[in-house]
């Protein structure tokens, strides 16, 4: 099997070629419009997302957004037309006239897949999503579920795994906009796979209750049977199951729980983001971005199969041995697919205190697009 890399790099060649050969089949006449593709904050530009153009159920012309957001589709006649762009499991479509291409003038994601974010006490990735519009304008609530991640007995410090993850769970939300706002707990969700497969992607927050480990086979089944998991740090203890305890996709590092940096300038591992980070935002220097968003004991991953898995940063880390502390690069973050659908997890995270884009939020918000668009 060729590297996972490599098989994403493909996809993109082939679409790009695609387009080539299709622009040069179809496209004969007609008008081309030029436009941009948003986040649906209607701000945050989003990059190679595919746009077609369709007249009846005829494909006219198709393409890929720039690293800006911008895009040109050409083959634009008289009468009724179809923009549909999508990026993974985001998409928006608009119906026009061909006569009246002046009225488009950008687009934004609007139509969302099913999100559910499980809370946690080191990670609040339901603010990126907040942030990035996931949001009803009106009422101003998230369009997307979030589920308390805590049990009573994590909330009294007792958990069984000696985790006490209580810590400022309440300061964490803003506002109480944030809150929990479903009528099942997270122990319900691992244990109903019928209403954990009504979600499209989850998200495991680092910090959240390990009470309920012994599901994790849940998990895995509804990955293979094509949702997407997003977990990160403490969170890894869930993906024991799927990787079948370290022998697939990546490895784990023990002793757990054992990184000691608090920042690392990491290498950026995928030319896109570091474009997109570099050009929209200023963020990225010689490919290159400091990561600061580590706990004082995070956990290290040793290892992963560079068949199957896709890693996105490279830095040099500090952990603690049983002899004493390494120095080493190690990968931070990472994305494998597992039967028909994906795992993205990371060994950092976004701040829990912060409003607005810290650098590392930038990373995730890059990253909720992209981990649909497997």
């Amino acid at each position: 099997m060729k590297k996972l890399i490599t098989c994403f790099a493909l996809c993109a060649i082939l679409w790009t070629c695609s387009d080539s050969n299709q622009s040069e089949e179809l496209i004969n006449e007609g008008e081309s419009l030029t436009s941009r593709l948003f986040a649906p904050n209607g701000v945050d530009p989003i990059p190679n997302a595919r746009v077609a153009l369709s007249k009846g159920n005829v494909m006219v012309s198709e393409t890929l957004t720039e690293i800006d957001g911008t895009f040109t589709i050409t083959g634009i006649t008289e009468g009724e037309h179809t923009i549909t762009i999508e990026k993974g499991l985001f998409s928006t479509q608009r119906t026009f006239d061909g006569d009246a291409i002046e009225e488009l003038i950008n687009f934004i994601l609007d139509n969302l897949p099913n999100i559910g974010v499980v809370t946690g006490s080191f990670d609040n990735i339901e603010s990126v999503l907040f942030d990035i519009g996931l949001v009803d304008d009106e009422t101003g609530e998230p369009l997307f579920d979030i589920i308390d991640g805590f049990s009573t007995l994590d909330r009294l410090g007792a958990s069984p795994h000696g985790h006490n993850h209580n810590v400022s769970v309440e300061n964490s939300r803003r506002d109480g906009i944030l809150e929990p706002n479903v009528d099942f707990s997270f122990e319900e969700l691992m244990s109903n796979p019928e209403l954990m497969a009504q979600y499209d992607i989850l998200f495991l927050n680092c910090g959240l209750s390990t009470n309920h480990l012994e599901q994790s086979s849940n998990l895995t089944n509804y990955v293979a049977n094509g949702g997407i998991l997003y977990a990160t740090d403490y969170a890894y203890e869930y993906l024991f199951d799927v990787t079948n305890n370290g022998e697939d996709y990546i490895t784990f590092l023990e002793p757990y729980k054992s990184g000691v940096s608090l920042q690392t300038e990491a290498t950026i591992l995928d030319n896109v983001l570091t474009e997109w980070l570099e050009e929209n935002y200023g963020i990225s220097i010689d490919g290159t971005v400091l990561i600061d968003e580590f706990l004082p004991a995070w956990q290290v991953v040793d290892s992963s199969d560079e068949n199957t898995v896709l890693p996105w940063f490279n830095g040099e880390v500090t952990y603690g041995t049983d002899d004493g502390d390494v120095t080493e690069n190690k990968d931070l973050m990472f994305t494998f697919l597992h039967g028909e659908g994906a795992v993205f997890y990371s060994s950092f995270h976004t701040e829990n205190y912060d409003e607005g884009f810290s650098d590392v939020d930038r990373i995730m918000e890059y990253q909720v697009f992209n981990i649909s668009d497997y």
